[in-house]
């Protein structure tokens, strides 16, 4: 007889647990940082406890947080007072709070803080140095996780606010220690090549500068731009062995379950060793079909490449082996990468099959196509063609021809982001190499990283901070149907302004049309000639006028000199006379003329004494009508 079981439910085994856990440990006090912080509405604290080595969910419910005296936040590291316990509606272990401690901040706060401040002191914060966003961009970067949220509402607001955006990813790994090495080399790459291979995503074209893992299967759309080169390889359906091939994939599957995209360059060059590489062994070997090892089957293939150049595409260096085709072709425009490929693979697959008898595939369904972006990558394809006609002992038909590369195509804004988290998790864009790429880069740059509560030490260095991925692109671009209307309404003011000005001159032109100068037009000029000759006759008369004016007042003025003259001499001969009888009145000469007489000696002495004299000195004597000379013969 068996022993009774007894059956627990699940509500029952967590309750025993929880009892279990609380009775077995008791409270405690524990240290840690905190992460993940929570204020619920109801005034709960829910929140992540960890250290180095592990992290624990916490809760400190509103009777106990009371009587905290800091505001708890991500970073901070405190020591409190718990108890175990256990969630039972989920079975989640969990600490339940008491009392809580600052015990300093966080080993990653503090190291925040200061990157913070460095940073800040160098000036690579200053408003100064940001560069303004372009007004409407026309390529846009956008730098973060292929498989996150982020790129998705990226790419959803972009495309709604302005469908022909064009939209380059360069995916990165946004998390763990590889992360901001990742993100800055992104940057600088955007920076420095500013282009990128093609990818498309839930039917939204965008772009990759890296080659996808799923490079097998790249029939997807491209970036249409005049003048790009592509080089082509076509594998024919059974080029690989199928066993071989099968085992291949079955491997492939596998490594890709156990590997985690956004892959590291590790990761990139394991697959190529243990996937790509194989592949192309196996072609080089011509392990399967080899149809167009035959020179005639080769022909057909030959013969359609060179029938499309010139029509469809430009061609340049190609390449047929036995079992693949390479090539290098530039779409003319108005043609599309994928409609020609799909037209040549139809022709010479039907010309083939013809040819061979067979039915079925020619040629795989997915080809291989690389956007051949400089010179030099544009050398290493021609060489590679080279390689391979050298490899089939100069067998193979092939052309070594050149074309030109696809030219850089400039990215106008970059958007460096990626969705919400824990510090930890946003760990990378506070990474000093991140910001010092973001204060490097040529565009400008808006970061969106994490939710509006959320601050990275890219958020301070890059141009324009935005809250959410969602929000930076609001930011990148205006609505196209805004900017539409704006223009119509400038349309509609140009063609106003302009109906405007040329009523205005139709009404001028009216006018003159009508003026008397248009109607008759020799009388006018019979009027203005009249008036020329009046106004030389009133010239003549009045030059002549002047003249007589003038003589008359020259006539007047030569009468008023004379007579201003005369009496001038008159006034000055008065003034002459009087002067003369005030020289008579003064001369001494003058008293002789009343009986006086002026004695001098022979040297001209007046002789004023008789002392003055001697006997038998000879004087003269001057009276007023002569002089008599003496001789003194005796004084008395």
């Amino acid at each position: 007889m068996s022993k009774e079981r007894k059956i627990y439910s699940v509500a029952e085994v967590n309750r025993k647990a929880r009892m279990v856990l609380e009775s077995g440990m008791g409270e405690l006090w524990v240290e840690g940082e905190l992460s993940r912080v929570v204020v619920h509405s109801s005034g709960h604290w829910y929140f992540t406890l960890k250290d180095k080595d592990a992290a624990v969910s916490c809760a400190m419910f509103r009777n106990d947080n009371g009587r905290v005296l800091f505001r708890p936040k991500d970073g901070l590291k405190v020591q409190m007072l718990a108890r175990p316990g256990l969630y039972e509606a989920n079975g989640r272990y969990q600490l339940i709070a008491s009392e809580m401690e600052e015990a300093g901040k966080g080993s990653l706060q503090e190291q925040f803080e200061m990157l913070k401040a460095k940073l800040a002191a160098e000036g690579l914060f200053d408003e100064a140095r940001k560069k303004a966003l372009p007004l409407l961009p026309q390529r846009i970067g956008v730098v973060t996780s292929p498989t996150g949220a982020a790129i998705r509402d990226i790419i959803n607001v972009l495309t709604r606010r302005f469908p022909n955006l064009e939209i380059l990813l360069a995916p990165v790994v946004v998390q763990g220690p590889n992360a901001a090495k990742s993100i800055a080399a992104a940057i600088r790459y955007l920076n420095k090549v500013g282009q990128a291979s093609s990818l498309s995503a839930e039917n939204t074209q965008y772009f990759s500068p890296f080659l996808p893992m799923e490079s097998e299967r790249r029939h997807l759309p491209h970036w249409i731009q005049e003048g790009t080169t592509y080089f082509i390889t076509f594998r024919l359906a059974d080029s690989l062995p199928k066993k071989k091939l099968e085992k291949w994939k079955e491997e492939r599957a596998q490594w890709l379950r156990t590997h985690e995209e956004p892959y590291s360059p590790e990761d990139l060059e394991e697959y190529a060793r243990l996937f790509s590489e194989r592949i192309n062994d196996w072609l080089d070997a011509g392990s399967g079909s080899c149809i167009l090892a035959e020179e005639a089957n080769a022909k057909i293939v030959e013969q359609a490449l060179l029938h499309f150049d010139g029509d469809r595409y430009r061609l340049g260096s190609y390449v047929i082996m036995a079992n693949h085709v390479h090539a290098l072709i530039s779409p003319l425009p108005d043609h599309e990468l994928g409609g020609i490929l799909h037209s040549w693979k139809s022709f010479t697959a039907n010309q083939l099959n013809k040819l061979t008898g067979n039915k079925g595939a020619v040629w795989q369904e997915e080809s291989y196509d690389h956007i051949v972006r400089s010179p030099r990558q544009l050398a290493f394809y021609v060489n590679y063609v080279q390689k391979n006609l050298e490899q089939s002992g100069g067998t193979a038909l092939a052309r070594i021809d050149r074309l030109e590369a696809c030219p850089t195509l400039p990215i106008d804004l970059m958007i460096v982001g990626r969705g919400g988290g824990s510090i930890e998790d946003l760990w990378a864009f506070n990474e000093e190499v991140v910001a010092r790429a973001i204060a490097a880069s040529e565009i400008p740059v808006v970061s969106a990283v994490g939710h509006e509560i959320d601050f990275t030490i890219a958020d301070f260095v890059a141009d324009v901070r935005a809250p959410t991925p969602s929000a930076a692109a609001e930011l990148a671009v205006r609505e196209k149907s805004t900017l539409e209307e704006e223009l119509s309404r400038y349309e509609q003011r140009l063609k106003q302004g302009l109906k405007t000005v040329v009523q205005e001159f139709r009404l001028r032109l009216n006018r003159a049309a009508h003026s008397y100068v248009f109607r008759e037009p020799e009388n006018l000029l019979l009027r203005h000639r009249q008036k020329i000759q009046g106004l030389e006759t009133q010239m003549g008369s009045l030059l002549r006028f002047g003249v007589r004016q003038a003589q008359q007042r020259t006539d007047e003025l030569g009468m008023v000199m004379q007579h201003r003259m005369e009496q001038r001499a008159k006034h000055d001969r008065q003034k002459l006379q009087g002067l003369e009888g005030q020289l008579r009145m003064l001369n001494p000469l003058a008293v002789l003329g009343r009986g006086y007489s002026l004695t001098r000696k022979a040297d001209g002495t007046v002789v004023r004494t008789i002392d003055a004299v001697e006997v038998g000195e000879t004087i003269a004597t001057q009276f007023a009508d002569g002089k008599v000379v003496s001789n003194v013969t005796e004084k008395e």
